[in-house]
């Protein structure tokens, strides 16, 4: 457990500074903005910011704890209003920068009505971000995959990737996800890692949907970097009480195509593996047959293309989830950090996943349900 905060103490420096600096920067903008003058206001404010900052933390640390309705309402709250909270600090930076081109140019305007104006936009964008996390849309993307065996042409895999059960996506969405996911009538589900949020709670709650999940060839799954927080054996635990087939370094072979399973490694925040190929060797993989490689991470892309992967299935990026996040998965991971990309003979398709992690919104983009109908290349 220390390792792990060790590894992360970065991160968890970088959060604490942005979420108490946020906060005091959105309390000197609404102060300022505002005009407010009033001693016992101006306290109030900066009281209920600093309450929330600290609520943030607080209520992970009790979610990890507590199972109970109280706890996860709490984290609901403080998860929901660090969404908003991202969306008026970006809303007051605009205002900030506009009130100064403003006085560089000297123009006339009604600085007071604009701010009102941009600061309820952030409050409906964070609006539409609520609702949109909470429906995902079915995605049809046609993938070509070099001598694809007859029996799999024009057959359809969904992709399910980053669903983040846990206590905010609870069953209730698991079965709104298995309900469209059945309707398409797939002949293969792959659940690309990421399935749980990596809070401890009562999990068996969804033993019951899973097994509802339907394919013709099966459905088979792989860890993703949130099942090593809650515990790799934990979600293991749950999925061996269901019909979902645990594919973490392993390989199964049907009707000629060859799907592999890699799991994410443990205590790695990158998701690189170092030598994806000798992993790839000891499955008894064949190079010279068609492919399709679970991974939760865009990663390791020039291994798997040198190994003879045909077609790799990665999630872990989320699309940005939040705006203006999508540049930060770019930088990261280039161009792979979402969609479609073929080279030569290999391809990747980087699903923007189903679920959240964190804030319960979504701003760069409806969640998605992939809907992959294989053709032969």
């Amino acid at each position: 457990m220390l390792i792990t905060i060790l590894k992360f103490l970065p991160f968890i420096l970088f959060m604490l500074v942005f979420l108490f600096g946020g906060h005091y920067f959105l309390y000197r903008s609404f102060v300022g903005l505002f005009g407010i003058n009033d001693n016992t206001i101006k306290n109030v404010i900066f009281i209920v910011l600093f309450a929330l900052s600290v609520g943030i933390f607080l209520s992970m640390a009790i979610a990890h704890i507590s199972q109970s309705w109280p706890a996860r309402l709490f984290y609901i709250i403080t998860a929901s209003w660090l969404g908003i909270a991202m969306n008026l600090l970006l809303a007051a930076l605009a205002i900030r920068l506009f009130i100064w081109l403003i006085k560089l140019t000297g123009a006339n305007f009604n600085i007071p009505l604009f701010t009102v104006l941009i600061f309820l936009a952030a409050l409906v964008f964070s609006a539409y971000g609520f609702w949109s996390a909470f429906h995902p849309q079915i995605k049809n993307i046609n993938i070509s995959i070099k001598n694809l065996p007859r029996e799999w042409q024009g057959k359809t895999i969904v992709q399910l990737s980053d669903i983040h059960l846990g206590h905010i996506h609870g069953a209730g969405f698991m079965q709104d996800v298995v309900d469209k996911t059945n309707a398409q009538n797939p002949d293969l589900i792959l659940i690309t890692g990421d399935l749980f949020d990596g809070m401890d709670g009562d999990l068996n709650v969804f033993i019951k949907p899973l097994n509802e999940l339907r394919a013709k060839q099966g459905v088979f799954y792989v860890t993703g970097n949130h099942e090593t927080y809650l515990g790799t054996n934990e979600a293991l635990r749950i999925l061996n009480q269901t019909h979902i087939r645990i594919l973490n370094n392993k390989m199964i072979i049907l009707d000629g195509l060859q799907i592999i399973g890699l799991a994410y490694p443990e205590d790695n925040i990158t998701g690189k593996i170092v030598n994806e190929s000798a992993l790839l060797d000891s499955l008894n993989f064949d190079r010279t047959k068609p492919s399709i490689l679970m991974y939760h991470a865009p990663a390791n892309m020039d291994q798997a293309g040198r190994s003879g992967i045909s077609l790799q299935l990665s999630g872990h990026a989320h699309k940005g989830q939040i705006w203006p996040f999508e540049f930060f998965t770019w930088l990261v991971y280039g161009q792979y950090s979402y969609g479609l990309h073929v080279i030569g003979d290999f391809s990747i398709y980087t699903a923007g996943g189903v679920g959240t992690w964190g804030p319960p919104m979504r701003t760069t983009g409806q969640p998605e349900i992939p809907v992959l109908r294989l053709n032969g290349g």
